[in-house]
């Protein structure tokens, strides 16, 4: 489904965008990645991407799903 711009929105996020939508560090969100709370994988030159979908389950999961803005 397109955003209001007419482009579809990301299927990854980067450490960052997760933080920066958490309210928390990028540090954090690799504590979540380390122990396996938030799904994700590693890029070849060691940045990391999360998945739309797991993205979206681990808020609902950790009830953060009402206190972040849809993207």
């Amino acid at each position: 489904m397109p955003d209001i711009a007419g482009q579809e929105p990301p299927e990854y996020f980067s450490v960052g965008f997760v933080a920066k939508h958490c309210g928390v560090s990028n540090t954090t969100v690799l504590r979540w990645i380390d122990s396996g709370r938030l799904p994700a994988f590693r890029l070849p030159g060691g940045h990391y991407r999360v998945e739309r979908h797991a993205f979206s389950s681990f808020l609902t999961r950790h009830t953060m799903a009402d206190d972040i803005k849809p993207f």
